[in-house]
């Protein structure tokens, strides 16, 4: 019992020392219909959600199930703000996973976000077969939040 409080009290302090240090990640079900809170923090410059633009509609789907190479763009739109007096800079990655865990497709971008800017966003874009993605069931998001 003593080793699983210690464990517990050490896997917190890695989370709170990776916030503090401006990196974050978390591995979601992807957001097929609507919008991942995320919450990520550091300085006032925060990455508040992620949602999905161009995911494939049912008619997608079954052009897709006749032609299994056929492929969509997808957008994430990673909804960020920054209530710090200065610019900060963020990073962001996304890794697509298949069923059995596999990296299916990654992208990444970096951008600033201006001072006292509330209602920005920040585009990752990933171009996959629309098959894989309407079949996933979880991505990997990371952030790096830090002064320009």
């Amino acid at each position: 019992m003593k080793h699983l409080a210690m464990a517990t009290l050490l896997a917190a302090s890695a989370s709170t020392l990776a916030a503090a240090d401006g990196k974050f990640e978390k591995t979601i079900p992807l957001p097929k219909n609507g919008e991942a809170r995320l919450n990520w923090d550091r300085d006032r410059c925060k990455v508040v959600s992620v949602s999905l633009q161009n995911y494939p509609s049912s008619d997608d789907v079954d052009k897709a199930r006749r032609d299994r190479d056929e492929k969509t763009w997808m957008w994430w739109n990673f909804h960020v703000e920054n209530g710090g007096s200065r610019k900060c800079k963020i990073k962001l990655w996304v890794e697509v996973f298949d069923k059995g865990g596999n990296v299916l497709k990654t992208g990444d971008r970096s951008d600033t976000v201006s001072a006292d800017k509330y209602d920005d966003n920040i585009r990752v874009s990933t171009r996959m077969r629309t098959m894989d993605i309407v079949e996933a069931p979880k991505a990997r998001l990371r952030a790096e939040i830090g002064p320009d």
